[in-house]
């Protein structure tokens, strides 16, 4: 069995989950080759798993107008040197870790003459898509174009009951996969330490997107008078306004209890970040509806850890395993489960409980699940790739 991985990014979640990805399809014994389409910006050097076909996610200039004219003429381009590669690729599963919904009514009638010869599976990040274009008609279209050509959808916990996944083909829940590094910055670890002193700290790493609630949780400081706020990460994008954050800190007069470390983190600096903080965030609005990546880098930790209530991967995972807090998003609740958490020790059951998930969270449990279930298609997937 061959497979081939489409991830358009250079950096952030679904390019770390390739990787891993392709880590572990590339040992499994039924895989013959593993290879992973990426950008020629990457950091990851060529090899024989990873072939820079893609052009770059990052232009050259950095103004706003051109950036956006940018994302369309990447859009446009990637589909069709995806179409090219996998035209040329011998038969294959075709991973599609990332796709570019908003040229699909182009793209997809190209790649649909390939499904003779290719096996098409879609990992469902962000599975609600109703948000992604400015239109929510247009959205729905997009994306039940790309799901057209699809032969299986993959998932993580929770997929919504959408027009655009109305198609009977097999959808399979697979657990994320864990990231785990053995290095950590000792001098940033330290750094931390000393920074909190004898306060308690609470972390929120990662990319900075306004869905990570942060305004709610400075609006929430000055009642946690012995609790640090952590907030670690660099913009998501351009339209992140991180200088509204930091008047709501002035506001709020807890510039001595907010902690920035605004700049695109190292694997290491995010090791040693999370060992530092006596509790992690993953307290994301209700807008916010997938599992999360930070969650699985967090998991080797054992981290005392809260999220928000809302429909979303994150929280049923956590409710399943037994993660951690599952908290409304009002002051309130927040407050007083922070007080109850972060001051108490992590019980023998909190530990097990981690160690459960950890269990069922790797990549080759990933990898064996998703094998399993396509061999199981009604088309003789074997006998196609």
């Amino acid at each position: 069995m061959n497979i081939i991985i489409l991830n358009t990014n250079s950096f952030g979640g679904n390019y770390e989950y390739s990787r891993c990805l392709a880590a572990a399809y590339a040992e499994h014994a039924d895989v013959k080759k593993c290879t992973v389409v990426i950008p020629e910006n990457a950091a990851q050097p060529e090899t024989e798993i990873f072939k820079k076909i893609l052009i770059s996610d990052l232009p050259a200039i950095n103004v706003t107008l051109f950036k956006k004219i940018y994302f369309l003429y990447r859009s446009l381009v990637n589909p069709f040197r995806v179409f090219r590669y996998l035209k040329n690729a011998p038969a294959s599963a075709v991973v599609f870790n990332d796709y570019e919904q908003i040229t699909a009514l182009i793209w997809v009638p190209f790649i649909k003459k390939l499904k003779k010869k290719h096996t098409f599976l879609v990992i469902l990040h962000d599975p609600d898509r109703d948000a992604y274009l400015p239109v929510k008609w247009l959205s729905e279209i997009t994306m039940k174009k790309v799901m057209s050509i699809m032969d299986v959808a993959l998932y993580h916990e929770l997929l919504p009951d959408k027009v655009y996944y109305k198609k009977e083909i097999p959808k399979i829940n697979i657990p994320h996969g864990l990231y785990t590094h053995s290095l950590f910055d000792q001098h940033l670890l330290n750094h931390l330490i000393h920074q909190k002193g004898e306060k308690k700290m609470m972390g929120v790493i990662g990319n900075i997107r306004d869905e990570k609630n942060y305004s709610f949780l400075i609006q929430c400081l000055p009642e946690l008078p012995d609790v640090i706020l952590l907030i670690a990460g660099s913009p998501s994008n351009s339209s992140v306004s991180i200088a509204s954050y930091k008047e709501e800190i002035e506001k709020r007069n807890v510039q001595d209890r907010v902690i920035w470390i605004e700049k695109k983190l190292t694997d290491e600096e995010m090791q040693g970040i999370i060992q530092a903080c006596d509790l992690m965030l993953l307290y994301y609005k209700y807008s916010f509806t997938s599992q999360s990546g930070l969650l699985n880098l967090i998991a080797p930790h054992k981290k005392k850890l809260i999220v928000s209530d809302g429909q979303s991967g994150l929280t049923k995972i956590v409710e399943q395993y037994k993660l951690g807090a599952v908290v409304p998003i009002d002051k309130k609740s927040f407050v007083q489960a922070v007080n109850q958490i972060v001051f108490t020790d992590m019980s023998a059951e909190q530990q097990l409980a981690w160690d459960r998930y950890l269990d069922y969270a790797s990549w080759h449990n990933h990898t064996r699940i998703v094998i399993e279930q396509v061999q199981k298609m009604k088309k003789t997937f074997s006998a196609k790739i």
